[in-house]
């Protein structure tokens, strides 16, 4: 039984992280070490608002390597070999999908006699994607499962400056009949709601909201009301977004993590289901070389805004074969620059379809590669490393970014990327802890007061 002293006793933060923001008593330079990864991570989401992103483009991305910086600092200064150990499998999973589209892509490039601006833009991609990598790995290791924590407040700072740095341009009254007019008709506004369409950002607060939805800590009192705080807020940012054919996708992915969170799985499940998926990939690339797809959507009356038409100009630049090697990665913007160029499209959109966009670019091979990592290697990673939860949350995330992959060109935005990786690990991070002790709560004052006076007895 606990002493009084024990009941009494604040609570021992001796080794705690440096997630300051989360700890009142935390010291100057943990407090300074939270709030640095904080305007990093903001700063760099600001180059998603569109005035800033059509002058500099993806250049404020860079900015995030400021995480990594403070992380290798506070490595060295306070070297933790667990944290390391825990760290480095995640890690190189992560970063061996980069490897091998880089690898792959060398092969293809000494195979074509590729342009080097072709080389240099596709290894600008991979550097940006390996950045946003690294960065969700410096956050868990910092903060580990604080890390979400943590990322959420960023993103939800930067879009609020966002929507703050917007007004102006159009006025107080007219900004918010304009977002009045999105929220209620899903999307169907112009002039400052079309200044929140933040793509990479929009489709993040979907994996956000699926995360407070079903896996959220909510032990205890706190836990639930930071999970409510921080789900209203990503629902508030993610529908202003304006993207509504995500909505679907994290509802049927939340029915699906709800359905599957309690129960037992057979280990071989999860896999298979990742294999399953790289079967659908290759009759969806089929179904749309061959137009079926167009043929089917347009039958039922959905506007396809032009994605049938830029599908059908890809045909004569790859093949449904397992000897087709692809063209290298980032090929595919740029032939729509030539046509772009050629006048045969009025704008340099990109397919708006990642699978086609992969196949195209790395090949058979290079798409089973890019594909059987983030589909069935993984899972069976995360079911060793952490467990089934993880393993499940993982999966209902990817699968969300799925649908988006099927119709736009989220595979390799920068933020989703770092939001895929950042949040499972973290929650495998929480998944690993060992469990907390039982300690008693009274249900009353007056409860407590009894208790203590027959512990003092006791005394």
């Amino acid at each position: 039984m606990r002493t009084l002293d024990q009941i009494l006793t604040k609570k021992d933060y001796s080794r705690k992280t440096p997630a300051s923001l989360f700890y009142k008593d935390s010291p100057l330079w943990q407090r300074l070490l939270t709030i640095g990864c904080v305007v990093f991570l903001s700063c760099a989401g600001l180059g998603e608002w569109k005035p800033i992103n059509s002058a500099v483009g993806g250049l404020p991305k860079a900015v995030a390597l400021g995480v990594i910086g403070l992380a290798v600092l506070y490595a060295l200064f306070y070297p933790d070999e667990k944290r390391f150990r825990e760290i480095w499998k995640p890690t190189l999973l992560y970063m061996s999908l980069m490897v091998a589209l880089f690898f792959w892509s060398i092969v293809i490039w000494i195979e074509s006699f590729a342009a080097v601006s072709s080389m240099i833009r596709s290894c600008s991609k991979l550097l940006f994607q390996s950045i946003a990598i690294l960065t969700a790995v410096a956050l868990v290791y910092l903060f580990r499962e604080k890390a979400i924590e943590l990322f959420t407040i960023s993103i939800c700072i930067t879009n609020t400056a966002i929507m703050l740095m917007s007004v102006p341009g159009y006025g107080v009254a007219a900004s918010l009949q304009s977002l009045i007019t999105c929220l209620v008709t899903f999307g169907d506004a112009d002039g400052y709601a079309l200044q929140l369409e933040i793509h990479d950002l929009t489709f993040v607060f979907g994996q956000m909201v699926l995360y407070y939805t079903v896996f959220a800590p909510h032990d205890t009192q706190q836990e639930k009301r930071k999970r409510r705080r921080y789900l209203l807020a990503c629902c508030w940012f993610f529908l202003v977004g304006m993207k509504r054919s995500a909505i679907p996708a994290v509802l049927l992915f939340v029915l699906i993590a709800l359905f599957f969170r309690k129960r037992k799985v057979p280990s071989w499940v999860y896999p298979t289901v990742g294999g399953c998926c790289i079967l659908f990939f290759l009759a969806f690339l089929y179904c749309v070389r061959n137009g079926i797809i167009s043929r089917l959507l347009n039958s039922v009356g959905v506007d396809m805004m032009g994605r049938d038409y830029l599908w059908s100009m890809a045909n004569p630049y790859y093949e449904l074969s397992i000897t087709y090697f692809g063209h290298g990665f980032e090929y595919v913007d740029t032939i729509i620059s030539q046509w772009y160029d050629a006048g045969l499209i009025n704008q340099p959109f990109p397919f708006h379809n990642d699978i086609l966009k992969v196949f195209v670019e790395m090949g058979f091979p290079g798409f089973l590669l890019w594909s059987g990592i983030q589909y069935v290697l993984t899972p069976l990673f995360w079911q060793r490393y952490a467990d089934q939860q993880t393993t499940l949350l993982y999966l209902c995330e990817l699968g969300y970014m799925t649908v988006t992959y099927l119709t736009d060109n989220t595979a390799f935005y920068f933020w989703s990327t770092m939001a895929l990786r950042l949040v499972t690990l973290a929650y495998a991070m929480e998944r690993k802890k060992p469990p907390k002790p039982k300690v008693w709560m009274p249900d009353s004052r007056q409860e407590m007061r009894d208790r203590i006076h027959i512990l003092m007895q006791e005394g």
